[in-house]
């Protein structure tokens, strides 16, 4: 998955399991994505699960942060966290990031959760 037209890489995160890119987006697009769906509250989570039935080729989280601030931004399923940015700091507006898969994957239930100093939201879809 390549990031969205326009948008800005703002850090790359390296783990055991791979890599993980953070963007910043220069326009908020469409949202949600057509096989996805978003949560909102104090700021807006977007997931976007890309893949047929436990075939995932990728999982985005979108958010809409209103705010500077201090943010952490996780994409989790059934077994727990799957990828998780860190705490970064961001100057407010749409962030993405997203963990290829390309593989099946444990049907469940998948969530993109951020968080920022005092909140939490989360949005989810099922994979099965």
């Amino acid at each position: 998955m390549t990031a969205p037209a326009g948008s800005v890489l703002v850090k790359e995160v390296k783990t055991a399991q791979g890599t993980l890119d953070i963007y910043r987006d220069s326009a908020a697009g469409v949202r949600p994505f057509s096989a996805s769906g978003c949560a909102g509250g104090s700021f807006e989570v977007c997931i976007n699960i890309n893949g047929s039935g436990t075939y995932v080729y990728y999982i985005e989280n979108s958010t809409h942060f209103p705010s500077a601030g201090t943010v952490n931004m996780q994409i989790n399923g059934p077994r727990g966290v799957i990828a998780q940015t860190g705490n970064f700091n961001q100057g407010g507006g749409w962030y993405s990031v997203v963990w290829n898969f390309d593989y099946n994957v444990t049907p469940g239930y998948y969530c993109a959760t951020s968080f920022t100093s005092t909140s939490r939201q989360g949005a989810c879809e099922t994979v099965s």
